[in-house]
């Protein structure tokens, strides 16, 4: 196979074209030995070697029809190169025949015959122009092969009318094989335009399926979802009717109330799972990696989904250890969870197993979640990565779940620049497996539990200044208290105009968080620009910028995103904003204290000034498309 796909649509074309003559071209060589043998009939017995002349020509052309046979029989037997090459082959059989004979003429009695012997040379190499010009193989066999002995013996005559006709014939085998060139050109750009439109006419069949895929594809997610929505909201507004019953006994109006609260935690589980996919869709979703302790996680995630795994009589076993990870610890918990949840809803008895696998990986290994549930058919193994997809057997059993976990976790692992692995069979349980990189011990600056709303700490934000921009007075109101309770100096204010007021009157904050849909159609990105500018004006430079919002496929956000402004999603944790906050500061003063360090006294002046050595990296944007199925 050529490596040009252009090339190898040429060569493609050119065995078409070669062999679609080669019939014809058998019928005028017959017609060809035929006139030659008339003309010198009289004289055969005084030419020498007319007769092996004869046998060999009419067998290059039987050899030629043989060839075309086989070709057309079985046009796939060959590559194209190697069909071209057997037809060069064929053709310098075939015409040094007629191209010989030239010399019969000049032994003849009959002085014309040069000439005219010569004018059917000359027709039979227009027809050769005609059908293998445009191969530069092929033509350049059998034109010289054809012409040259005609030229050769026209020049070695010693007459001026010989000379002549020679010099003629130089000047047609020169002319003919240029405009050969030019007709090789020409036929080469025939075939890129072809390949060209065909490709095009690929690329429109592809995108055009493409985009009924997705036209179908969002037809059953939003049938699925207003499948799964409506369920919770019948629920709730029959169990709502059975509250409002005055006559109804307290425990049945009890009973109703927490079906109403499950219900709603049902509901909001389903749209913070859409949310996710959507945010990870957008490209807007950020990776925060820190050095952290992944028992700690584990310890997080078996404290959860302890009491669910035995309250179903199973065993949730984590094994210890000690490795610290370079991670976002947010996602992995994430992560985590779709994976135990899902291993505890379809594991009817047995145990699940959570721990880290080094697997020969020095620079970390692979979290592992494995159960000995129903496991998965091999024809389904793909399929439960699709969204609300949630295989045969759970349809069945009616068991809970919306089919957005795996398909989550896919891309959330993606994200993080790992791939999900899983290996399943019916009846022998699942497991899933990805990978995860080792930290550095001595940059490990906290333990998440400074991650959860109810262990926040305020060491890092007790005395920040903080400017918040939001059109919503409950939301200004809300965030202003939240960051009040954490030790911060808040400054509330509407739109840019009074922020940057407030800048100029000396508000100099340590972070700007900025809503992203204004009043009056303004949107965050332009107020954070005109922040950025007022802040560079007043020397405050080293503020953290922060995006807040609910849009999720806006390419400004994208584009936000990938210069590296944090973006946080509504409705906002208070555990994830404190943490987006305490790391962008944390780069801020790690740059910062960088910058010091390169502009301080050189030793023995004044003692340079000293920064912790164990901060986190700064802030990074993961850039990877999402995993494909």
């Amino acid at each position: 196979m050529q490596a040009d796909p252009i090339q190898r649509a040429i060569d493609e074309d050119l065995v078409r074209v070669l062999y679609a003559q080669d019939l014809l071209a058998f019928f005028t060589h017959w017609f060809s030995i035929a006139v030659l043998t008339s003309i010198y009939w009289a004289e055969m017995s005084a030419l020498r070697f007319f007769n092996a002349w004869f046998v060999f020509y009419a067998a290059a052309n039987c050899l030629g029809l043989a060839l075309w046979l086989w070709h057309r029989r079985w046009p796939a037997a060959l590559p194209p190169r190697v069909w071209i090459s057997l037809h060069a082959l064929r053709g310098a059989l075939l015409y040094s025949a007629p191209g010989l004979s030239i010399w019969f003429a000049f032994h003849s009695t009959q002085a014309e015959l040069p000439l005219l012997h010569t004018v059917m040379l000359v027709t039979l190499a227009a027809g050769v122009f005609m059908s293998n010009g445009f191969d530069t193989l092929n033509f350049s066999i059998a034109i010289p092969l054809l012409l040259m002995p005609a030229i050769a013996l026209h020049f070695s005559a010693h007459s001026f009318e010989r000379i002549v006709v020679g010099i003629v014939l130089l000047f047609f085998f020169s002319a003919i094989n240029l405009y050969a060139i030019s007709y090789r050109k020409l036929f080469r750009s025939v075939v890129q335009a072809r390949v060209d439109q065909q490709r095009l006419a690929e690329s429109l069949a592809l995108q055009k399926h493409v985009a009924v895929e997705a036209g179908l594809a969002k037809t059953r997610f939003f049938a699925a979802a207003s499948h799964d929505l409506r369920q919770p909201l019948h629920a709730i507004g029959l169990l709502a009717a059975s509250l409002g019953d005055t006559a109804a006994p307290s425990a049945e109006r009890a009973r109703a109330a927490e079906n109403v609260v499950r219900n709603v935690e049902a509901l909001n589980q389903l749209f913070n799972q859409v949310l996710d996919l959507s945010r990870i869709e957008s490209g807007v979703t950020q990776v925060m990696r820190v050095d952290f302790r992944l028992a700690e996680l584990f310890e997080r995630v078996g404290s959860l989904y302890r009491p669910q795994a035995a309250a179903k009589g199973l065993a949730l076993r984590i094994a210890p250890t000690s490795i610290v990870l370079h991670d976002d610890p947010v996602l992995l918990e994430r992560v985590l969870g779709n994976l135990v949840a899902n291993a505890v809803r379809y594991t009817d008895e047995g145990s699940i197993w959570v721990g880290l696998r080094r697997a020969g990986r020095a620079d970390g290994g692979f979290i592992e979640v494995r159960d000995s549930g129903m496991g998965i058919p091999p024809g389904e193994q793909e399929r439960i990565f699709e969204e609300f997809y949630r295989g045969a057997s759970a349809e069945r059993d009616a068991r809970p779940g919306h089919g957005l976990g795996l398909p989550t976790v896919r891309r959330l692992i993606g994200l993080l620049g790992g791939e999900l692995q899983m290996r399943s069979a019916p009846g022998r349980g699942s497991t899933f497996r990805f990978p995860v990189r080792a930290g550095d011990p001595g940059r490990v600056v906290t333990g998440l539990a400074e991650f959860t709303p109810a262990g926040v700490s305020a060491a890092t934000a007790a005395g920040r200044r903080v400017l918040c921009i939001d059109d919503e007075p409950a939301i200004r109101e809300g965030v202003a208290s939240l960051l009040g309770r954490w030790g911060c100096v808040v400054k509330s204010v509407a739109d840019e105009d009074a922020a940057c007021g407030a800048i100029a009157e000396g508000f100099a904050p340590d972070a700007v968080l900025c809503d992203y849909q204004l009043g009056n159609g303004r949107a965050g990105n332009v107020a954070l620009e005109r922040v950025r500018g007022a802040l560079a004006r007043h020397g405050a430079e080293r503020a953290v910028l922060l995006l807040i919002t609910g849009d999720m496929a806006s390419p400004e956000l994208k584009a936000l995103a990938e210069e590296g402004v944090p973006i946080l999603h509504k409705p906002v944790n208070p555990a994830r904003l404190l943490r987006t906050l305490q790391t962008a500061w944390r780069d801020a003063d790690t740059k910062g204290g960088a910058a010091s360090k390169a502009a301080a006294p050189a030793p023995g002046i004044a003692p340079p000034e000293t920064f912790p050595q164990a901060l986190p990296p700064p802030l990074t944007v993961s850039s990877r498309p999402r995993a494909s199925r």
